[in-house]
């Protein structure tokens, strides 16, 4: 399941079966040109039935996410034309999807004050997205702004904890009956805010460094915050940073296969019966006994002991 942002800067948005909440849509191609399009209308065409559509509604210091909806149906192109067509009259097909399941967030975003408060978060995640970035905004001038034209674009985990990280915003608990997929979205959705701010915490505790004695890896695009005790196992410590340790993935793998593990003064241990693989020969067997290298925030020793316990290391 995919997760999007509509920008809609129009209240009234196509009308009647094109309005708000009834479907997502853009024009093909631009004015003039048949051959030239946007990807932030194509984008459009590519969502599937059961994806995520946050809705940013308004113009200027008036724009707040609203809500959201759950794809009815996949994004097609179509002939069939909104009811109140505006600028875009020139254009003869469309790309639609159709929506379901609106919910309101209990407490509306407004989109300035969440660039004013989090706009160190965002600008950092801004610039160290790649090109294309698909992003709603941009930075003009030094300032975050909307991106003209922006319409629909994806997002992923950590902007989506940067926007909606505090969880009160979705509102499952007003007492009104949701449906199966909304219920099901709403749980998915934070699920994977609860993923990406953990990740964030525990990679931040380690200075984005591969805490592993004398691995050194710092390349956040090889580092995944690695659960100490299961999140399945430990509901209390689900998203605790000291939770969590920095790993690249070979050593992630390892830890999370049972091959290590740490004792309570955080130094590699491991099973007298564990198999002497290549991997394990090569990136673990040296480093016994060693101590990792530590974050602000130590590992939670009960959670260690969890661990040792899960991976047979006494």
């Amino acid at each position: 399941m995919k997760m999007w942002i509509e920008m809609s800067r129009d209240e009234e948005h196509g009308g009647s079966e094109w309005g708000f909440t009834k479907c997502i849509w853009a024009p093909t191609y631009a004015d003039g040109e048949k051959s030239k399009t946007w990807p932030f209308w194509e984008n459009v065409n590519k969502v599937k039935a059961g994806d995520t559509v946050f809705h940013l509604r308004g113009k200027g210091r008036e724009a707040y996410f609203v809500g959201f909806s759950i794809a009815r149906s996949d994004g097609h192109k179509t002939s069939e034309r909104p009811q109140n067509l505006g600028k875009w009259a020139y254009c003869k097909s469309f790309y639609r999807a159709f929506l379901s399941d609106y919910v309101s967030f209990s407490k509306a975003i407004n989109l300035y004050q969440l660039f004013e408060d989090k706009e160190i978060d965002l600008k950092r995640y801004y610039r160290q997205k790649g090109k294309p970035r698909n992003i709603f905004y941009t930075i003009q001038s030094g300032k975050l702004q909307c991106l003209n034209g922006g319409y629909l674009s994806e997002v992923d985990e950590i902007l989506l904890a940067i926007i909606f990280g505090d969880f009160e915003t979705f509102n499952d608990e007003n007492g009104i009956e949701l449906s199966v997929n909304t219920s099901f979205a709403i749980r998915h959705i934070k699920a994977r805010v609860g993923h990406a701010r953990f990740a964030k915490n525990v990679k931040d505790n380690y200075n984005n460094r591969c805490c592993f004695p004398e691995c050194g890896i710092s390349d956040r695009d090889f580092l995944i915050a690695s659960h100490i005790a299961r999140w399945a196992d430990n509901s209390e410590k689900r998203g605790d940073t000291s939770n969590g340790l920095c790993l690249c993935p070979i050593h992630d793998r390892a830890f999370e296969l049972g091959c290590f593990s740490l004792d309570d003064n955080f130094r590699i241990c491991v099973s007298k019966k564990i198999n002497h693989t290549q991997i394990f020969d090569k990136y673990i067997d040296k480093f016994i006994g060693m101590t990792i290298e530590k974050g602000y925030i130590e590992p939670d020793r009960e959670a260690l002991a969890e661990h040792r316990k899960r991976s047979k290391i006494f």
